[in-house]
């Protein structure tokens, strides 16, 4: 079995979303985004989501990466062990240059950086992922290998009711936001390669929820166990519809609730709802000893 002193660690940045029994469960360590209201700067959690919706209305709200500084104390800490650090997309946020940064001071050749190309659940997937083979007693190049074939398979597909938040963070064209909400219907994206690519937008909750597990199910192998996220941004009962239905589509399928950080939740607005899946066609490291 691996040292104690040699089990690597997994890092990600607050943008995944994880539950907090995730976090300990499987001892992944989250260095903070940072979210700003007006003149007002608190790390990532200080202000709950929906203080975040409700200030967002008044006051200007914009949010930051963690600094190299924030990573490099989260490594400090970590007392020389070999670490992962897996990141939002490079595209959507200077954490993953933040922890490249950061990894340089470290000792060389102990400390890997990864670009998820994803972020909320999607990125939440990634680093469970790594955590588990780390926690199996995998080599920091297993666990490495491990988080980069996740974020190469996952997906995530999402709606709303309206797309003002993402086109006001000049993630999709402002006309594209009017026109959905002049229409009356539920924005749908994908979240792929660190870009926001729009989908045939949903007339009902129902029939983008039915989509969305339509995709899933399009990515299925036969022998394959549906790992998942259902992500929450304030609507409960749709994410328990949503989960139901994956739950048909895979009874045996890992999935769990991904309330949305305050960060993330700053960029998308209220009233997100989706699934980041990934089906895992291929045994993930679980014994040490075979090393």
């Amino acid at each position: 079995m691996t040292d104690a002193q040699e089990t690597v660690a997994v890092v990600t940045d607050s943008a995944a979303s994880l539950p907090e029994n995730e976090v300990r469960d499987l001892g992944i360590q989250v260095v903070p985004m940072t979210i700003a209201i007006g003149d007002d700067v608190y790390p990532d959690g200080g202000p709950r989501p929906v203080e975040v919706v409700e200030k967002a209305a008044r006051r200007r709200v914009t949010t930051s990466a963690p600094s190299p500084g924030a990573y490099l104390q989260t490594l400090e800490a970590l007392g020389g062990r070999p670490v992962v650090i897996a990141t939002v997309a490079r595209r959507m946020s200077a954490s993953f240059q933040s922890a490249v940064t950061a990894a340089a001071y470290g000792e060389a050749g102990r400390v890997d950086v990864v670009d998820t190309g994803t972020a909320a659940g999607g990125q939440g997937l990634v680093v469970m992922a790594a955590a588990r083979a780390a926690r199996s007693g995998s080599s920091l190049e297993e666990v490495t290998r491990v988080a980069r074939h996740v974020a190469a398979r996952v997906r995530l597909i999402a709606f709303l009711d309206q797309l003002d938040y993402l086109a006001g963070s000049g993630r999709v064209p402002g006309i594209v936001a009017r026109a959905g909400r002049s229409l009356g219907v539920h924005a749908m994206f994908e979240f792929a390669r660190g870009h926001v690519l729009r989908r045939r937008p949903a007339r009902t909750v129902g029939g983008a929820m039915v989509r969305i597990v339509a995709a899933c199910r399009a990515d299925a192998h036969p022998g394959a166990r549906l790992r998942a996220a259902v992500l929450e941004s304030g609507e409960p009962r749709a994410a328990e519809a949503l989960s139901a239905l994956v739950h048909e589509l895979a009874p045996d399928a890992e999935l769990y609730v991904a309330p949305l950080s305050s960060v993330v939740l700053a960029h998308t607005g209220p009233g997100l709802t989706g699934l980041a899946w990934w089906w895992e066609t291929e045994p993930q490291p679980r014994d040490a000893a075979r090393r």
